[in-house]
């Protein structure tokens, strides 16, 4: 058991931002920091994990739920990483064969050699206490000259021109019409090529801005991932499980009245709620198939709230795993989560494969880690920039739900609207 030590820190944010810079050095390094927004079911404020003792990274083999569990099982640490959408082909008979520039691991979890946890002003480390002072002034000491990162002069691509976009939403709108689907997300790749991305840097200044509840970094040598998400996927603790799906998103105003009108507007307007109510009830069919009978509750419906520079629309489902149920089983019976794919699920994914152009692979996925206890928590991978340094590759989807009622041309400009919301953060 390695001992961990606990001291104060007088500055938080800038200790938080010399201990990222001090990460970096190390190939393998993971942050996840829920920007001090409180929550009933938050754990960690702001946790660094660095530097990779052992790892599991898988890209075509099959059984990797299996292989998950086992390496899991393998160590007494927590392991920290990612699940890709497309583990969706291991789940059910679907298939992933559009374009993928990208090509992250399916499935990548990793056992960390350090540990930095910040909770109320202290911070934990896994080391002595004579080691962690040691870590501490050799983080204290780094000097941060960041400037700031503009991509003003990038040219960002979208691999989806606008005329097959609009012609895909009116087919999606057909298979409603014809009962295929009752709701489908749809999403599209925006991509640039370029050399000057310094993806921590960019992290943290639009991690500085956006302020999400599920914002992460994951650094796995030339691949990284930034991570902005404000919804959380799936939860585990003692044997009770947790969902948080977001259907409904307004950009907040300017004065506390005109937040409030917006609030009251989000919470009635009729699209939102169906569209909200349906992926309330894909993720109770979902955790139907691993909980106890009657287990099943809506903690929240339709709960609206207040972030940094958005107000959304969140829903609370929990549920109390059986007896016989492993918790990573009960993870795979709900994935990928019903907000990413529409109702009902296996066909809405069906028919993501045959609309969109690109291979989703990390996006839409699930990010966060796996206690020695089986204790879990993952986010929703969406709002997130993907950065291959090797190919000089950079990496933004963007969607939304498609409903019968939806307008084609402002489903586009939605898209350009939330490719916006992060570009404009640089």
């Amino acid at each position: 058991m390695i001992e961990s030590s606990s001291f104060p820190i007088n500055n938080i944010p800038e200790f938080k931002e010399k201990l990222l810079y001090w990460a970096n050095q190390f190939p393998v390094f993971i942050c996840l920091d829920n920007n001090e927004i409180e929550s009933p079911f938050q754990q960690e404020e702001f946790l660094v994990a660095i530097d990779q003792i052992k790892q599991l990274s898988l890209s075509t083999e099959s059984k990797q739920f299996e292989q998950l569990k086992a390496f899991q099982q393998s160590t007494s640490s927590t392991i920290y990483g990612y699940l890709s959408y497309d583990l969706k082909n291991e789940i059910e008979d679907l298939q992933s064969k559009n374009t993928d520039e990208l090509n992250f691991p399916s499935l990548y979890f990793f056992e960390a050699r350090y540990t930095f946890s910040i909770n109320e002003g202290r911070c934990t480390i896994n080391r002595s206490t004579l080691e962690a002072l040691q870590l501490i002034e050799q983080i204290e000491a780094i000097q941060i000259n960041q400037s700031p990162i503009h991509t003003d002069s990038l040219k960002w691509e979208s691999r989806m021109k606008k005329k097959e976009y609009l012609n895909h939403i009116k087919k999606i709108q057909h298979d409603i019409i014809e009962g295929t689907v009752y709701e489908l997300n749809f999403c599209k790749e925006i991509f640039v090529n370029t050399n000057s991305f310094k993806s921590l840097e960019a992290f943290v200044q639009i991690n500085h801005k956006a302020k999400a509840p599920f914002s992460s970094y994951l650094k796995m040598g030339d691949r990284q991932i930034l991570c902005f998400s404000p919804e959380r996927f799936m939860k585990h603790e003692s044997g009770r499980v947790i969902s948080q799906p977001i259907k409904g998103t307004v950009k907040k105003g300017k004065s506390v009245e005109e937040n409030e009108a917006l609030k009251k507007a989000l919470l009635d307007d009729e699209k939102e709620r169906a569209e909200n109510v349906m992926i309330v009830d894909l993720v109770r069919n979902d955790f139907a198939r691993s909980s106890k009978p009657g287990s099943v509750n809506v903690d929240e419906l339709f709960g609206i709230y207040e972030f940094e520079n958005i107000i959304q629309m969140v829903s609370t489902v929990s549920a109390e795993l059986r007896e016989d149920i492993h918790p990573l089983d009960a993870l795979k019976n709900a994935y990928p989560m019903g907000s990413m794919t529409g109702a009902p699920k296996i066909k809405a994914m069906q028919l993501i494969e045959a609309y969109e152009q690109t291979k989703r692979g990390v996006y839409s996925g699930a990010l966060g880690y796996i206690k020695p206890n089986l204790d879990f928590d993952f986010n929703v991978l969406i709002r997130t920039l993907l950065y291959d340094e090797s190919k000089q590759y950079l990496s933004l989807h963007v969607g939304g739900a498609i409903t019968y009622d939806a307008i084609p041309e402002k489903e586009w400009e939605e898209t350009r609207v939330k490719a916006k919301s992060i570009l404009d953060f640089l």
